[in-house]
């Protein structure tokens, strides 16, 4: 495991997105994630469909790739919730976001069946994250020795990877790239 990127830290602050860990309250989480994927379900249908499929370079992940990851998140931290309110510390894996994105095709996905399954993922996070009792959200997940993280982070970070990758998606998507860096998957988000 010593190949994959740290995890961010409880106080980070992305630069890019602009959202600080620390400022972020549960409930504008749960906005952060319902806003990014609903606009990533109204943007990708509208495209022609070679468009959101293509790579802009080939270590950068395709608008339909970012949309299988985005999905990915939601399904992996709702189960990390669920994990860290009924496990002690559990030990979390990582998520392999780069392998599965090539071992299972995801530039091929079938656009209405992603966005359906992004959809579903919103919602199933939301419902898991809104179960997680008062008193649980300072409670412990480790991915390793020193990655130990709250449930209150967790939920941080998939709405931070959600805006994140919305925009990600959107420069994809754009004719130029909205700066002179194209866009990478984020460090520290596995």
């Amino acid at each position: 495991m010593s190949d994959l990127p740290p995890l961010f830290g409880e106080e980070h602050a992305c630069e890019t997105c602009r959202l600080a860990y620390p400022d972020l309250a549960v409930d504008r989480c749960l906005g952060l994630v319902a806003d990014a994927t609903a606009a990533l379900v109204e943007l990708l249908p509208a495209l022609a469909d070679q468009v959101p499929r293509r790579r802009p370079q080939p270590e950068v992940w395709s608008p339909v790739e970012y949309a299988c990851h985005v999905r990915d998140v939601l399904l992996t931290f709702a189960v990390r919730v669920h994990r860290g309110v009924v496990e002690d510390r559990p030990a979390l894996d990582p998520m392999y976001a780069d392998w599965r994105a090539e071992r299972f095709g995801y530039a091929a996905t079938r656009l209405d069946v992603l966005l359906a399954e992004l959809t579903s993922a919103a919602a199933g996070f939301a419902a898991e994250v809104r179960s997680v009792p008062d008193d649980a959200w300072e409670r412990l997940v480790v991915r390793r020795p020193e990655e130990v993280r709250t449930v209150r982070w967790l939920v941080r970070q998939a709405a931070h990877e959600c805006v994140h990758h919305l925009a990600d998606v959107r420069v994809g998507l754009s004719s130029r790239p909205a700066s002179d860096e194209a866009p990478r998957p984020s460090p520290g988000v596995s």
